[in-house]
């Protein structure tokens, strides 16, 4: 019997985790920042960082990691991120694909935006890598809920070579690895100064995610709580709409667009079909679609002053 029998239509949603996470992403390093490389090391070796607050200033989930200051690029504003040059993470559930990008500029807010035009789940000539790391951040005893979330060549190949290297890590019978991630930079063969460590990836350099200090792994006892997120990530893993290849039109944008636009529908109580009939008709674009509410609300402020006069 066909699948498509006796069907509503309704296309499946993405499975998401079962808790909040921080995104933690990989930047490398920056000789020029030695005189922070105390205060912050993540951004003289490179490290991982993740935001304190989204771009909507709402608090993102707590990490046990050091929170610094940093400048933008312009020097016109300061923000606060969590960051470390190196990460202690236990790996839960992870799932890879690779994806068709294209970039525009939003003539309305100046912001990049990128599209996913096709997935594939094979290596293919300009796709980019997505790697998604669900796992627990630990810093001593304490540990949270983390993404580590990977979309880059030089970061994809040097995060597979560390991990190969913690693989021959061997945990004792009821027990999981905890890896550290990270780079704790090299030394200068005439200054014996630290410096970051960089590898030339095409035109661009960048510094490599490494296995640190594989000669003393951690082991963590396996606590029911992680067999739970194990087993209630599953889905995240194997979610066939995220997994699913071929043809995509997905916005990577502007967040607060797409949150905006979320808060309305649920507002209005839309089902997922809705929403997915909704989003098709302005080609998944989150700023068209939410503009398009305002017309509907004018039209109802009508509707509802043409009954009040009645």
């Amino acid at each position: 019997m066909s699948d498509q029998m006796f069907s509503d239509g309704t296309s499946s949603s993405y499975a998401e985790l079962p808790v909040k996470v921080a995104y933690l992403r990989w930047r490398r390093g920056n000789a020029n920042m030695r005189a922070v490389s105390k205060t912050d090391p993540a951004l003289f070796f490179g490290g991982w960082k993740a935001n304190v607050k989204n771009r909507d200033n709402e608090p993102n989930p707590e990490l046990p990691l050091p929170i610094v200051e940093r400048v933008s690029e312009d020097g016109k504003h300061t923000y606060t991120v969590y960051a470390s040059n190196v990460l202690e993470f236990l790996p839960i559930q992870h799932r890879t694909r690779f994806e068709y990008r294209e970039k525009s500029k939003d003539p309305t807010t100046g912001r990049d935006v990128v599209t996913i035009k096709a997935v594939s789940k094979e290596k293919r000539q300009g796709y980019t890598p997505v790697r998604q790391v669900f796992g627990l951040v630990f810093v001593g005893d304490k540990y949270a809920p983390a993404m580590l979330y990977i979309e880059s060549w030089s970061a994809f190949i040097s995060f597979e070579r560390a991990g190969q290297k913690w693989n021959k890590a061997t945990p004792p019978t009821g027990f999981a690895l905890v890896r550290r991630y990270g780079s704790v930079g090299v030394e200068d063969k005439e200054t014996k100064a630290v410096l970051p460590n960089f590898e030339t990836y095409g035109e661009s350099r960048s510094t490599p995610i490494e296995a640190v200090d594989t000669a003393h792994p951690r082991f963590v006892k396996i606590t029911p709580e992680m067999e739970k997120l194990f087993n209630d990530s599953a889905a995240w893993r194997n979610c066939p709409r995220w997994n699913a290849e071929g043809e995509a039109n997905e916005t990577i944008g502007d967040p607060s667009d797409k949150k905006a636009f979320l808060e309305k529908v649920k507002e209005l109580d839309w089902s997922d079909v809705d929403i997915a009939q909704h989003l098709a008709a302005f080609d998944n674009d989150y700023k068209l679609a939410l503009a398009s509410f305002s017309s509907f609300d004018d039209v109802n402020a009508q509707l509802t002053d043409a009954d009040d006069h009645q």
